[in-house]
């Protein structure tokens, strides 16, 4: 009997998705296993792959279609089937299918090249243009043309930047002649009108504007992507549902950075080289086994304390951020935290990750100290009540026995929920990392 197969839900806030690229054509014998087609998903590109055997009868989408999650994307021909005549049968799609149709697109709001990112996912999920489109609305001011600057429909003809200077320096367009073509205003005729208009009436010489040197830089209208339009909507909930605490501590990192020392030169006969993050990974996770109310997710009727340490680790990409997820922290040793973090980074930038790797965090880290940021806030990852925001580890002043010397020193940043945490619990669970970092032989405790 035939199979169809539709789109699946591969993260908790996907709702649609868009087919970046088909694997399959009309007629292609498929394996359990295969990779049918590249899906941009609100997380990443993934794979999306058969779960039957068959042959491609029916494709239902084009690449770069929306498609909403549980719409049919394309129909396997079972053993014995006619390919062609099963075609026949099903196109106009499934009879019991109930998906919401797919979101219309979005047209660029100027023209420009566009293309979403190739990689993998079993699912569909929007993938945005990416393309820079030049602005070239024209958007001057409505009058008459006194002095015979060139009108169209009652605006006044100008460039992008002789409207940008003009709106500056609060010059009426209406009084400025036109030299462009077809008496076009531009940059050159809107200061020649500042300077005749700032002229001394004595006669006496006007002090001259300065004119940027270099040809002008056009304003352009970027389409978000699907990933940056889905941090925006889980930002904006978590900061509209959750009243924030934040609590920050000062961590004397003198004796992780010499275990560090140590550990890399006995691994690096094996090239692992472990980071100041690891170690930081390792300690959070082992306070969250003491203090499981951060290892938590709020709801409007219970609180979830997860019964697994499941660390989220932020990672940067172009144009966005994602959070793949260390399972198990609390189990893993240094080198395990290395070489899982690691995988997971490279899964992120290759779009190679897998639904499960996005899935099931109880805690975020998010760790800019590598950009030598010294402190931030970070937002929470909803539903979890509680984020960590890493700072980088330098030397500083401090007082040591009443002396002052230079210390290797950590900022950290707890964020979390105060419908579920209180400051002396989040206070509490910042004291208890600080305590293993700043003596990390406690963690073997």
């Amino acid at each position: 009997m035939p199979v169809e197969v539709t789109m699946a839900k591969l993260s908790p806030t996907m709702e649609s998705g868009q087919l970046v690229k088909w694997n399959v054509k009309v007629g292609d014998p498929v394996k359990e296993g295969d990779v049918l087609a590249e899906i941009q998903t609100d997380k990443a590109v993934m794979p999306m792959e058969s779960f039957d055997d068959g042959t491609v009868a029916l494709l239902d989408v084009q690449e770069g279609d929306e498609v909403a999650v549980g719409q049919r994307v394309l129909v396997l021909a079972g053993k014995g089937e006619d390919p062609s005549q099963l075609a026949e049968q099903m196109k106009g799609g499934s009879a019991k299918s109930e998906a919401a149709p797919a979101e219309k697109k979005e047209e660029p709001v100027a023209a420009g090249a566009g293309a979403a990112p190739g990689a993998g996912a079993r699912g569909a999920s929007g993938g945005p243009d990416y393309g820079h489109s030049t602005a070239s609305a024209t958007n001057g001011q409505q009058g008459g043309n006194g002095n015979g600057a060139a009108s169209h429909g009652g605006r006044i003809r100008s460039s992008p930047l002789a409207r940008k200077i003009a709106e500056s320096e609060g010059v009426d367009l209406a009084q400025v002649d036109g030299s462009g073509p077809n008496g076009r205003i531009v940059r050159s005729d809107v200061e020649a009108f500042l300077q005749n208009r700032g002229a001394a009436p004595s006669g006496g010489a006007a002090p001259k504007m300065p004119v940027a040197a270099g040809p002008a830089r056009e304003t352009q209208r970027v389409p978000h992507s699907r990933m940056r339009k889905t941090i925006a909507q889980r930002m904006l909930q978590a900061k509209q549902a959750a009243p924030e605490i934040h609590v920050t501590a000062d961590i004397r990192m003198d004796r992780i950075v010499g275990l560090r020392e140590q550990l890399n030169a006995q691994l690096s006969k094996q090239k692992i080289k472990l980071s100041v993050g690891d170690f930081v990974t390792k300690a959070v996770a082992m306070a969250l086994r003491k203090h499981p109310g951060l290892n938590a997710s709020y709801e409007a009727d219970h609180m979830v304390l997860h019964g697994q340490v499941n660390i989220g680790i932020a990672v940067a990409l172009d144009g966005g951020l994602i959070v793949p997820v260390l399972p198990n922290a609390d189990q893993l040793g240094l080198v395990e935290i290395r070489q899982g973090t690691l995988a997971l980074a490279e899964a992120a930038r290759g779009n190679t990750l897998t639904p499960q790797q996005m899935m099931g965090s109880t805690f975020t880290i998010s760790n800019l100290g590598m950009y030598g940021v010294k402190q931030f806030d970070a937002i929470l990852n909803m539903p979890e009540v509680g984020i960590l925001a890493v700072g980088a580890t330098e030397a500083r002043p401090v007082v040591e026995d009443g002396q002052l010397v230079a210390g290797q020193v950590m900022t950290v940043t707890l964020t979390a929920d105060h419908r579920a945490v209180d400051g002396a619990m989040a206070a509490e669970f910042v004291r208890t990392l600080k305590g293993f970092l700043e003596e990390p032989a406690t963690m073997l405790l």
